[in-house]
């Protein structure tokens, strides 16, 4: 008696303690799971932009002036972001922006604007998540062998056939099928 009250002791504060832990891990998974779906990281906006290419820049094919590159950001109401430009092709240029970039034809001025930002919640989740460092990571390592003990420890909190020894192992067998048929199917 007195080791299952310890054992559903251990099981009440281990889960208490890694309750909160357990739900941002767990936000971050499912976010990260659908990563074709979103990025969970970045919010991409993109802008279909036009801008005046003067007739001797369209037809010369010749390289572009820094000075022409912030005149035309200035219409774009972007000039104060700008960083460096590059001219890929001839008649391509890509400008870099601080959180993002602007892509132009400088045959016909058409271009898109694209602007990136962090997502707020998810990018610091994610990073603690996919890329622990240092003192995370031994808290993570300790988080991981917390849910070990609590997943064992939860095992055991009950007595009897609605416990480990009736209907709990066969749910506990049923959990542990499912990833392990993953595991030989894929």
């Amino acid at each position: 008696m007195r080791l299952r009250r310890l054992n559903n002791v251990l099981h009440r504060d281990l889960g208490y303690f890694f309750a909160g832990t357990t739900i941002l891990y767990a936000i971050s998974g499912l976010a990260v799971n659908h990563v074709d779906h979103w990025d969970p990281n970045f919010i991409v906006e993109r802008e279909e932009v036009r801008v005046d290419v003067p007739k001797e820049i369209a037809e010369r094919e010749a390289p572009i002036s820094r000075a022409w590159v912030l005149e035309a950001l200035e219409g774009l109401g972007q000039a104060d972001r700008y960083r460096a430009h590059d001219q890929p092709t001839p008649v391509k240029l890509k400008v870099y922006l601080d959180g993002g970039s602007v892509f132009l034809d400088l045959r016909t001025g058409e271009g898109e604007l694209e602007m990136v930002r962090r997502r707020p919640v998810f990018y610091a989740l994610n990073r603690l998540h996919l890329s622990p460092e240092s003192a995370w990571l031994a808290f993570s390592d300790v988080f991981a062998a917390g849910l070990i003990v609590i997943t064992l420890t939860g095992m055991f909190v009950l007595p009897g056939r609605r416990g480990i020894t009736g209907r709990g192992a066969i749910l506990a067998a049923l959990g542990a099928a499912v990833p392990i048929g993953f595991m030989l199917l894929l």
